[in-house]
């Protein structure tokens, strides 16, 4: 058997990108960017206000104090999106809303709060330095300036700054098809009635779940017969995607197919058994450039060997930086048996004080407990030379949820 990093060394080693596609801007959000974005024109494109109030000259107001206001006669009004008519010059002021073009002759703005109008005049209570409250051209982004590169998965952030460099369409990474089958004659698919000895194929919606969190795209191409025949076909159809993800037949039994029909297609084993737990009967190879995995069949060791493996393998493919999930640091709340030999992924909930973090596992640790992980925040690392982990200890955690806060951040 080989250690989680030299298999993880493996799965990262040939892995291209996918191509690219242009997309709406409307449809770019959590995509990732596949081109660098020069800005066309400076944002804002013009000097504007950044308050409603009054556009003045500052040297007529910089005294101007509720004891001593200026008073200016109002030339206009100039609402969002209009022409200034009238130059603003000496003893002279113009009404203007927030993002209006300044008039010719202001340089500042008095926010309407620090006014008092009446009679077609305005009374200046605080007096301002010249350029207040104006926003300059370019000030956001200049004309010819990068905005942003190749490889940042866009946020709402990134979408309204594409849209105000004047982009509608973008050239983002073609999200990654990945197929996604189950072999085992005990599945049977959701909503059919159960006999004895069959189960529910929960792994392709699992799976089929966490490629879609990854910003792939699942083809679930249903469950696999224990025949060398349906083998074969499954596999054949499913390697014309980017990335296949089978279930179950990858361990020594009679009925376990799927390494030999991938070698008899001409898929080159990187390696089978990962000195790990859960998931040690991990096979992965490659067949030509597309990453083929075989997941252990039982839900826990599919799951987290996706989270180990498949996940940064899809976000080199997206050409992501960040490859892996997060991890901190944590006490174990609870003294822990572990499999000495093996690195140990270990389900726990986590619980944040002034402290730091505690990790305290969810209960069972059976690779067929779904419900563990499905409770849990995280995967304790419990490292091979150990078989207990003492109460009290600190160690590595790989995060798997973000919490949302039940108390306002202000």
């Amino acid at each position: 058997m080989i250690s989680v990093r030299e298999a993880l060394d493996l799965v990262l080693r040939d892995l291209t990108q996918v191509g690219a596609e242009q997309v709406a801007l409307t449809q770019a959000a959590g995509r990732v960017l596949a081109e660098t974005v020069e800005a066309a024109r400076d944002v804002p494109p013009f000097r504007n206000s950044a308050m409603d109030g009054y556009a003045v000259r500052a040297a007529d107001v910089t005294a101007a104090s509720a004891a001593t206001p200026a008073t200016l006669k109002i030339v206009e009004i100039i609402p969002a999106g209009s022409q200034p008519r009238q130059a603003v010059t000496c003893g002279t002021a113009a009404k203007i809303m927030t993002g209006s073009l300044m008039p010719q002759g202001a340089d500042a703005v008095v926010r309407v709060e620090d006014t008092a109008e009446s009679d077609g005049s305005v009374r200046i209570l605080s007096g301002v330095a010249a350029g207040t409250n104006v926003r300059h051209p370019g000030e956001d982004v200049r004309a010819g300036e990068t905005v942003l590169t190749a490889g940042r998965l866009l946020r709402p952030a990134d979408i309204g700054l594409l849209a105000s460099v004047g982009r509608s369409v973008v050239g983002v990474r073609r999200r990654p098809q990945v197929a996604i089958l189950a072999t085992g004659d005990e599945l049977v698919e959701l909503g059919q009635p159960l006999q004895p000895g069959q189960i529910v194929n929960s792994n392709a919606y699992t799976l089929a779940a966490a490629v879609q969190e990854a910003g792939a795209a699942p083809r679930v191409l249903g469950i696999v017969r224990d025949t060398e025949d349906a083998t074969r076909a499954a596999f054949r159809e499913a390697c014309t995607c980017d990335m296949v993800l089978s279930t179950g037949g990858v361990s020594m039994g009679t009925f376990d197919l799927v390494r030999q029909t991938l070698a008899d297609l001409g898929v080159q084993e990187r390696f089978w058994k990962v000195a790990q737990k859960p998931g040690k009967p991990l096979t992965f190879g490659m067949r030509e450039q597309t990453p083929i995995f075989g997941l252990p069949g039982n839900p826990v060791s599919a799951l987290v060997c996706f989270y180990l493996y498949a996940l940064p393998a899809l976000r080199t493919m997206l050409g992501l930086e960040h490859l892996y999930l997060p991890s901190v640091r944590a006490t174990v709340v609870d003294d822990l048996r572990t499999a000495a030999g093996l690195t140990e992924f270990v389900r726990c909930t986590l619980e944040a004080d002034d402290s730091g973090y505690r990790a305290r596992p969810t209960g069972s640790q059976s690779s067929g407990v779904l419900r563990s992980l499905s409770l849990g925040q995280g995967l304790i690392i419990a490292p091979p030379e150990v078989s207990t982990i003492e109460r009290g200890t600190t160690v590595r955690v790989i995060r798997l949820a973000e919490e949302w806060a039940a108390a306002p951040p202000v």
